[in-house]
């Protein structure tokens, strides 16, 4: 939309910009088509996380997964 037409990039979670992220930092992105076995079959998933969030997010979901998704000081 606007951002996107202004070359702005958006974490989806607390909304702060790329450039307002701290330097240095990058965000975690996710762009894929969603396939076959979700209720959200053929929706195209756009998302932007900054570090912060997706510290807060991650730490809180890898808490529930059988096999920890992170790899630490691989």
């Amino acid at each position: 939309t606007e951002d996107m037409a202004k070359g702005l990039t958006r974490c989806n979670v607390c909304g702060r910009t790329a450039e307002q992220v701290f330097e240095g930092q990058m965000l975690i992105s996710i762009h894929e088509r969603i396939g076959y076995g979700s209720e959200h079959d053929g929706s195209m998933l756009d998302l932007d996380i900054c570090p912060d969030c997706f510290d807060k997010l991650i730490d809180g979901f890898a808490e529930e997964c059988a096999i920890n998704p992170i790899k630490e000081n691989f």
